[in-house]
């Protein structure tokens, strides 16, 4: 028995795949919070087969020992003056090296820039024994 079944493009009849994107640019920044927990955003504007341009945001929380809850609208990033929420995730890591936890994404179709963002993670906890509310991040997207 031979198996006959037919990938995406064949099915359409096109060429180039389903979700093939060019990355125009990417980059990346990071809060500078004065406290062991730090925010780094890592960036990228991709062309699809369309020519449409997509950015993708992708948050992590940088620390050592980190233990949150999934926060419903926790994260929240500013572009162009538009406010986008994510809820956060769990974050339960105990161990004493310095990590990177994802927290959030982001994607902006249709996206024309360059243009300032601001990222800020709702914390709201305690970092060896000092209250901490927002950390924030900000940089340029440059395409």
């Amino acid at each position: 028995m031979t198996n006959n079944k037919l990938n995406d493009d064949e099915l359409l009849g096109v060429s180039g795949g389903f979700g093939a994107a060019d990355v125009v640019a990417s980059g990346s920044f990071a809060s500078n919070s004065g406290t062991s927990l730090n925010l780094l955003v890592n960036w990228s504007v991709v062309n699809d087969n369309y020519g449409q341009r997509t950015l993708q945001v992708a948050v992590s929380a940088v620390s050592y020992a980190l233990v949150t809850i999934s926060l419903y609208n926790g994260v929240q990033m500013t572009l162009n003056g538009i406010v986008y929420s994510a809820t956060s995730n769990a974050i339960d890591y105990r161990g004493k090296s310095k990590v990177s936890n994802p927290l959030a994404s982001f994607s902006v179709p249709y996206y024309q820039g360059p243009s300032p963002i601001s990222v800020v993670f709702h914390f709201n906890g305690t970092l060896s024994g000092q209250p901490v509310s927002d950390i924030v991040a900000t940089g340029t997207i440059t395409a």
